[in-house]
């Protein structure tokens, strides 16, 4: 939670430039202030959209503020893709990019332990590189999303973050972690010791540095402001946490508006990644006669050929996701944070297919709610049932409303200015 009382004076707000007091207007808000500030942007783990979109829609509103932005991305095609038109320079994080994981994954520090922290060689030399880069655009504040070692790198030269994120990549403040796979039963010592371990690991580097310690690895974000950007029934970790502010879900804002299939039925609305039977799940959506809009951007040629006909549409461009929320009439995702949490604040069914961890807390968290079914195996068979259960069962579009209802004073689409704004008072201190 980003806390009301103001930041402390650091060295690093030497990166302000002075100017006269200046008032900007984003979308309908004004923002007056005494200075702009270079504010870096940063993604250093995951994959996909997930990060940088929401991202460059937190950057949106505080560069049309007149702040300096800049961005350090995990993958520069991703970075350009998303960027390219903004006029906001990026450059390639000193993201850790060897990292091969062959086993399940059981808790944040042993995240940790095989990506961003995985040799202390290569962990000394990411944070020296870090320093470079902050002491290059000289930020008054760096806005982290899933990043440890840019937070580790600040934090040894008094430069303020802000971690933000959902709730999975946000540790709650507390030592062990928890086990992230409560349906599994996991060897809890054996988390406590790779969490020791990887303490031991940055310890050691932060010594080579002439650093303090930390006390605990949770610490990396404790340190920091925080700002969750997620519904607390979509934290992993909502039972761990306390007195947490949940700023509701980001999402890339810009996408066209969604053109659907004429036709009878409900609208159906697929969000997809390449997976093994993702020709069977096109069949069973063709075979239903619903009219469907697909936004696929790394289907196979031969597959939308086979498939595309007067019920199944694809989209070649990302689609305005609230809009597409409140036009369809159930949606099939794979389970990021992003999509999920926008389709679920519209009030709409899910069928869900999850490909990773992070997919199947989500997916689980959606069925908590009772407004998803997931198909995690990916299987035709399975695939086929939960979505006719999803088109046939009113319940779960019931309790995707109920959601939606607790949430109608949140303006999800104001989220990024709400943001500009407590940053704004940040930068004020």
């Amino acid at each position: 939670m980003i806390p009301e009382t103001p930041l402390p004076h650091h060295a690093a707000l030497a990166g302000l430039r002075q100017s006269g007091r200046v008032s900007r207007h984003t979308r309908g808000h004004s923002i007056s202030r005494d200075t702009m500030a270079r504010i870096y942007m940063i993604w250093e783990l995951g994959a996909g959209y997930g990060h940088v979109g929401p991202l460059l829609s937190l950057a949106t509103p505080l560069q049309a503020a007149g702040h300096e932005v800049r961005f350090a991305v995990r993958h520069l095609d991703t970075g350009e893709t998303l960027l390219r038109d903004t006029g906001i320079p990026v450059c390639q994080a000193p993201a850790n990019l060897n990292v091969q994981v062959r086993h399940p994954l059981n808790s944040f520090p042993q995240i940790m332990k095989h990506t961003c922290f995985n040799d202390m060689e290569e962990m000394h030399a990411r944070l020296l590189a870090w320093r470079v880069l902050f002491a290059d655009f000289k930020p008054a504040l760096i806005i982290c999303d899933h990043s440890p070692s840019a937070l580790l790198a600040a934090r040894g030269i008094g430069l303020p973050g802000i971690a933000v994120g959902n709730g999975f990549v946000l540790p709650p403040d507390l030592t062990p972690l928890p086990n992230l796979r409560p349906w599994r039963e996991v060897d809890l010592a054996e988390l406590a010791r790779d969490e020791a371990l990887v303490l031991d690991r940055v310890n050691q580097v932060l010594g080579r540095m002439g650093e303090p310690p930390l006390d605990y690895l949770a610490q990396i974000f404790a340190a920091n402001q925080q700002a969750l950007f997620t519904f607390r029934e979509l934290d992993n970790y909502a039972a761990e946490r306390k007195d947490a502010k949940y700023w509701g879900p980001l999402y890339m804002q810009s996408g066209k508006a969604p053109e659907w299939p004429a036709g009878p039925g409900k609208r159906v609305f697929a969000y997809l990644q390449p997976f093994p039977t993702e020709a069977s799940l096109l069949e069973i959506l063709r075979a239903s006669g619903q009219p469907t809009l697909i936004f696929a951007p790394k289907l196979a040629p031969e597959l939308r050929r086979r498939f595309e006909g007067d019920s199944l549409r694809f989209s070649d461009a990302p689609l305005d996701l609230p809009a597409v929320g409140r036009e369809c009439d159930l949606a099939i995702l794979h389970g990021g944070h992003g999509a999920l949490s926008v389709i679920l604040a519209m009030g709409k069914p899910m069928l869900l297919l999850p490909m990773h961890l992070e997919m199947n807390l989500n997916a689980m968290a959606a069925m908590q709610v009772g407004a998803a079914l997931s198909a995690a195996q990916l299987r035709p068979a399975g695939m086929r049932e939960k979505f006719q259960r999803l088109l046939t069962e009113p319940a779960f579009t019931k309790a995707a409303g109920d959601f939606a209802a607790r949430y109608a004073d949140l303006d999800i689409r104001n989220t990024p200015e709400r943001f500009a704004r407590r940053v704004e008072t940040l930068l004020r201190a």
